[in-house]
């Protein structure tokens, strides 16, 4: 709706409503999120910026990025209406309505499952409103004072895992292409692959005879991050590297289009994180940081596209700083989730909740409420429901710790089980 322009039959909303009894669940739109009042971009100023493209090496590259990134930003502001909310879509805003409603409501306290960078939103709400905290869980978690540098590396540990964790399923998967290989052979090959691009010999043809494409070094770490993210589809990534190692470029060469669906929260993360050294001596720090624990070279981030955008970034930020979180709360990761690093919910156990439990579930995908048939699942779902904190186990799935108690290391990919007993995504 064009907010601008009087009601009529093709500029109007609808609103559907439905009730379950003898629960009467509510929805919200938030600002800036969805539909209330989208947040909108030239996605083709953003597809530079964003996604599949090679990180500046050098002074003049970062300053052609910040540049562009500047252009970027003003597109936001003059396509997003109304006009101005680019700069109030922050979670310290966003919080205000989410009691705004709790109030509207009549509800004394609120229960949140905070997943993803919900978690940050539920974190900063139990921190501006501490009498209104009821029952809080904390899926893959985003924490409140993780440095850019630390958020870097965690981005990178936790791809490589993800490509460990590949090799791991490989090697319980006789239809693998390297089954017989042995282990680390996922790896190897990856490696010979990024070699191929390097030199300029990954061909981007269906056949390397007489090809005259090739696969850039930055669009094949593109390519192995993003199969790695969200909920990864072993089989299908497989298959895609060995028709790439066989010889059909093609398999890894093709990019989906960007969509505004994939950017929206841009802007949130800006208004949410400040970048304290905005130099490129700022950015090379934390390129460096990544790249310090990059076992094999993916060397793929979004934090550091975070940080070079977020450094143009036209408003003001508000510090980001840990706060102690005193509520009963429930904290859950997965060892191997590359979306959201495992360590960033050890951050925010170790420093900011003393009374939270811990749920470690020993699988890869990215929110582990997702995933119905775990264990993990059931224990969030008893907590939401009760405000019990789960007694401490270790199983074969889940190893759940109680507060105060020190977190183990994370599982070797080898020795915990994979494929759908352990929620993976299964095409074949």
């Amino acid at each position: 709706m064009d907010y601008a322009q009087p009601i009529s039959a093709t500029n109007n909303i609808t609103i559907g409503l439905a009730m379950f009894r003898p629960q009467n669940p509510k929805a919200m739109d938030i600002r800036g999120t969805w539909s209330s009042n989208p947040l909108n971009v030239s996605l083709d100023i953003v597809g530079p910026l964003l996604g599949y493209y090679p990180a500046p090496n050098n002074r003049s590259e970062f300053d052609t990025y910040l540049a562009t990134a500047t252009t970027m930003w003003q597109s936001w502001a003059n396509l997003s209406t109304p006009v101005g909310i680019l700069d109030h879509v922050g979670t310290r805003e966003v919080v205000q309505d989410y009691d705004g409603i709790r109030a509207a409501l009549g509800y004394g306290k609120v229960h949140f499952l905070g997943a993803s960078y919900g978690s940050y939103r539920a974190a900063q709400y139990a921190s501006t409103f501490p009498e209104r905290v009821g029952h809080f869980a904390l899926d893959a978690v985003v924490p409140h004072g993780f440095s850019i540098e630390e958020q870097v590396k965690g981005d990178i540990l936790a791809v490589n895992r993800g490509l460990d964790r590949a090799d791991a399923y490989c090697q319980n998967n006789a239809t693998c292409y390297w089954h017989h290989a042995g282990r680390g052979s996922v790896q190897k090959a990856w490696l010979d692959l990024l070699a191929r691009a390097a030199n300029g010999t990954l061909a981007a043809c269906d056949t390397p005879a007489n090809c005259t494409s090739f696969i850039p070094k930055w669009d094949l770490q593109a390519t192995l991050s993003g199969l790695l993210q969200g909920q990864p589809d072993f089989p299908q990534l497989l298959e895609l590297l060995a028709a790439t190692y066989m010889g059909n470029g093609t398999a890894l060469a093709s990019n989906s289009p960007l969509t505004i669906d994939q950017v929206w929260g841009l802007p949130i993360l800006c208004n949410d994180k400040p970048i304290l050294d905005k130099s490129y001596s700022g950015f090379q720090k934390a390129a460096k940081a990544g790249k310090s624990v990059d076992r094999y070279n993916i060397y793929q981030s979004s934090w550091l596209g975070i940080e070079l955008i977020g450094s143009v970034w036209p408003y003001p930020v508000p510090a980001d700083k840990p706060s102690v979180l005193n509520a009963t709360m429930l904290l859950v990761t997965a060892d191997f989730d590359v979306s959201q690093a495992t360590e960033k919910t050890t951050f925010l156990w170790d420093t900011q909740t003393p009374h939270a439990a811990l749920v470690v579930r020993h699988g890869e995908d990215h929110v582990s409420f997702n995933e119905p048939t775990q264990a993990s699942t059931r224990i969030t779902k008893d907590f939401l429901r009760t405000g019990v904190l789960p007694l401490p186990e270790d199983n074969t799935f889940v190893r759940v710790y109680e507060p105060g108690q020190p977190r183990g290391p994370i599982a070797d990919p080898y020795c915990v089980p994979t494929g759908f007993q352990a929620g993976d995504v299964d095409s074949s």
